[in-house]
């Protein structure tokens, strides 16, 4: 029968002291005569560690309170995996202590682990940062084992409370669930409390132009940039493409009446049947520049001049103040769906995984329920 494994502090094991002249304090694990050792950061003189502690250091109490606690940590782990019938050898606790893989670890710590080494894309995983900084906010040190459905409730309540815009509390708490799900899979916890909870719709916060809007737009006599700008607004419009997708998109991404790039954001790929779409604009907006695209996109610049530029253009057609450049994306989607087209198509031209997605994208208006109702 594997024995229960004994912890203790050790000092300056490796017998190297910094510049400083001090030494690394370890955390030492033994088991059947085997040992193993974590650090814990921490570095002091010969003459601030005795018998297993700090001594005649200003902030002693402080350090030894952290470094026992450290000790607790490790060890809850252990008691984890023998509470759950699991003999905890060595490299067991090692293997799981440093991946932060047991219902002892603290959540932030156990997510970092996880979508760090996932394939996530950087911004996906900024995203995740981002939430385990709010939680850690919320309630510092929480561990996984301590999310339960109240959790959610109260993390939800406090969101709300902080002033946060609707749809960025609804994205922390999707972010939250999958971390969970991660966990569940993983059998460190039995239930995801999503399973109770139900999150949210996001809204549209964009916008969209209308049908009418879109032919003022068309018909404006420009020049100079103010063209540019509105092209490329109108391109977003018969594609659906973001703006960082619009900026990289080049005339060897469309080949027979078909437009096929890689989008920037999700690295998903989309396949836009332009030579039909919309009776084919694109192609006749390809045509305007000789027939290269790139022609138009490599002169866009930054987002930001973009929409200062194009507020103007928008206002001169009676568009709603709160329509940016993305509002191109949102207003393919929602005159796609006015038109009868499928959510699971309009999905698949925007590039999304979830049709979830899409639904924040399509607006609902008299004209698509009377298209409903007519077709019934």
């Amino acid at each position: 029968m594997i024995k229960k494994i004994r912890y203790r502090l050790v000092w300056n094991r490796s017998g190297c002291l910094n510049q400083r002249g001090e030494g690394l304090v370890q955390i030492e694990a033994e088991q059947q005569h085997r040992k193993i050792y974590f650090s814990t950061h921490t570095y002091v003189l010969p003459e601030q560690f005795k018998n297993g502690c700090i001594v005649n250091a200003s902030n002693a109490d402080g350090l030894n309170y952290a470094l026992f606690s450290m000790i607790r940590e490790v060890e809850d782990v252990e008691l984890d995996y023998i509470r759950k019938g699991v003999e905890v050898t060595l490299p067991l606790l090692k293997e799981a202590v440093k991946a932060h893989l047991s219902p002892s670890a603290k959540l932030t710590d156990f997510g970092q682990e996880v979508v760090g080494q996932s394939e996530r894309n950087e911004l996906t995983k900024q995203n995740y940062r981002t939430l385990f900084n709010n939680l850690e906010k919320y309630k510092s040190g929480i561990r996984i084992t301590d999310i339960d459905y109240q959790f959610v409730v109260s993390y939800d309540k406090w969101l709300r409370s902080s002033g946060i815009a609707h749809n960025t509390r609804i994205s922390r708490l999707r972010l939250l669930r999958a971390v969970l799900n991660e966990a569940k899979n993983r059998d460190i916890i039995s239930s995801n409390p999503f399973e109770r909870f139900k999150i949210q719709q996001m809204v549209s916060k964009k916008g969209y132009i209308t049908a009418e809007q879109l032919r003022e737009l068309e018909a404006l006599k420009l020049k100079g940039y103010e063209d540019i700008v509105r092209d490329a607004f109108l391109v977003g419009c018969y594609t659906g493409l973001r703006f960082s997708d619009i900026t990289a998109l080049r005339q060897s991404h469309i080949n027979d009446g078909w437009l096929t790039i890689a989008m920037q954001k999700t690295k998903f790929t989309v396949e836009i049947p332009i030579g039909s779409l919309w009776n084919g604009k694109m192609m006749g907006m390809i045509a305007k520049y000789g027939g290269d695209i790139g022609k138009l996109t490599k002169k866009l610049g930054n987002n930001a001049v973009v929409n200062k530029t194009l507020r103007g253009l928008l206002d001169s057609v009676g568009a709603d103040a709160k329509i940016t450049f993305h509002s191109s994306r949102h207003t393919f989607a929602t005159l796609l769906g006015q038109q009868g087209v499928d959510l699971t198509i309009i999905s698949k031209l925007l590039g999304h995984k979830k049709l979830q997605t899409t639904e924040i994208y399509r607006e609902v208006d008299r004209s698509s329920i009377e298209l409903a109702v007519a077709n019934l």
